[in-house]
C-alpha cells in the first residue's frame, strides 16, 4: 500500500498557482504576439520595439511563449510533482522574469503591467527559495 503524500502547505499551493498562472498568461500572450507580429491582438504596435533588435513582435512572442510560458508551466509541474529540481527551476524562472521586466521598462517602455509581472517573478523566486 502506498503512503499518502504529505499535505501541501499554503506556500506550496500559492507557488504552484502563481507559476501556472504566469505560465499560462505568458504562453497565451506570446502566442498572440507570434500570430500577429504587428501586435494588434495585444494593442502593442511595432513602434514600441524601436530601441530593440526586433522589427516585429514575432520573435519576442515566440520567446515569451516558449521561454516564460513553457518555463513557468514546467516549474509548476515540477513543484506539483515535488521534483528535486522544482526549487531551482522556480528560483530561476522567478529571477529571469524580474530581469526581463526591468529590461523591458528600460528598453521598450514602462507600463504598469511590467511591475505586476516583476512582482509575480519576485514572489515565485522567494517562495521557491524558501523551499
Amino acid at each position: 500500500m502506498r503512503t499518502p503524500e504529505p499535505v501541501r502547505s499554503t506556500r506550496e499551493k500559492s507557488l504552484i498557482l502563481l507559476e501556472a498562472a504566469v505560465g499560462a498568461a505568458s504562453l497565451g500572450s506570446g502566442t498572440l504576439l507570434a500570430l500577429r507580429p504587428d501586435g494588434a491582438f495585444l494593442h502593442s504596435g511595432p513602434s514600441a520595439l524601436r530601441r530593440t533588435p526586433f522589427h516585429s513582435w514575432r520573435v519576442p512572442g515566440l520567446l515569451l511563449a516558449s521561454g516564460f510560458g513553457g518555463g513557468y508551466l514546467l516549474a509548476a509541474l515540477l513543484q506539483l510533482r515535488r521534483h528535486r529540481y522544482a526549487r531551482a527551476v522556480g528560483v530561476a524562472a522567478g529571477s529571469a522574469l524580474v530581469v526581463l521586466e526591468a529590461w523591458e521598462a528600460v528598453w521598450i517602455e514602462y507600463q504598469p503591467l511590467l511591475a505586476l509581472y516583476a512582482a509575480a517573478g519576485g514572489a515565485v523566486a522567494a517562495l521557491a527559495w524558501k523551499g
